[in-house]
C-alpha cells in the first residue's frame, strides 16, 4: 500500500512540473527546458546538501526570455496540491534549498519559482519573500544546511548577503485549474515569438 501512494504521489508531482511548464511557457516569457524525472533535466536541476550527503532536486528550470529578464535562468518548485496540508514545510525546504543552490552556482540562480495550487500560511502571507522569513527557514534546515544542530550554533554561520539574494529572487505563483484554462493558444504564441524573433533582424 505505502508502495502505491508513492507511486501516486510520484505521478502526480510530475503531472504538476508539467502543468507548470505549460502553464509558465504560455505567458511567452519563459522557456522551461529542464523538467523532472526527464533524463537530460535530472543532472542539471540536482544539488547537494552541504551536509548529509543527500541530494535535492528542483521540479523544473530553464531561462526567461524577451523584457527586462531576458536570458535570466530560474529553478522552479511545483506542488500540485489541492488544500493547504503540508505546504508550509515544503515551502520551508525550498527556500533551505534556495540559499544552498545560491551559494553553490549564484550565476545559474537568477530566480526561485515556487508554483502551487493552494496558498499556504495565510496569516504570514506578506512575509513569505522576506529577508527574515527566508532566514528562519534556512535556520530550521540547519543539520543540512550548516551540519549543526542549534540555532545558537548556526546564526554566525549564516550568509547575510545570500538570504538578502535569496529573498529578491522568490516568485510564488498560484494557479487553479480554471486559471489554466486561460492562456494563450500555441498558434498565438508562434506569432509572438515570430515577432521576437524578427526584431532582432
Amino acid at each position: 500500500m505505502a508502495r502505491i501512494e508513492g507511486e501516486s504521489a510520484q505521478a502526480k508531482g510530475a503531472d504538476g512540473a508539467r502543468r507548470a511548464k505549460r502553464w509558465l511557457e504560455s505567458t511567452t516569457r519563459v522557456s522551461a527546458q529542464w523538467v523532472n524525472p526527464d533524463p537530460p533535466a535530472v543532472k542539471k536541476l540536482r544539488f547537494t546538501w552541504p551536509h548529509g550527503g543527500q541530494n535535492f532536486s528542483f521540479d523544473l528550470g530553464g531561462f526567461l526570455k524577451h523584457g527586462d529578464y531576458d536570458g535570466e535562468m530560474f529553478f522552479a518548485e511545483s506542488k500540485n496540491y489541492a488544500t493547504p496540508s503540508d505546504l508550509p514545510d515544503h515551502y520551508s525546504k525550498f527556500l533551505a534549498q534556495c540559499y544552498v543552490a545560491y551559494l553553490d552556482k549564484p550565476s545559474f540562480c537568477d530566480h526561485f519559482m515556487w508554483v502551487a495550487w493552494s496558498p499556504h500560511s495565510i496569516n504570514q502571507w506578506p512575509n513569505l519573500m522576506s529577508e527574515g522569513y527566508v532566514r528562519k527557514h534556512v535556520l530550521k534546515h540547519r543539520d543540512k544546511v550548516f551540519g549543526v544542530e542549534s540555532e545558537e550554533e548556526a546564526r554566525p554561520l549564516i550568509d547575510d548577503d545570500a538570504v538578502s539574494a535569496v529573498a529578491k529572487r522568490l516568485w510564488l505563483i498560484i494557479l487553479s485549474e480554471k486559471q489554466e484554462t486561460l492562456v494563450i493558444s500555441k498558434e498565438h504564441r508562434g506569432v509572438i515569438d515570430k515577432y521576437e524573433t524578427g526584431k532582432d533582424d
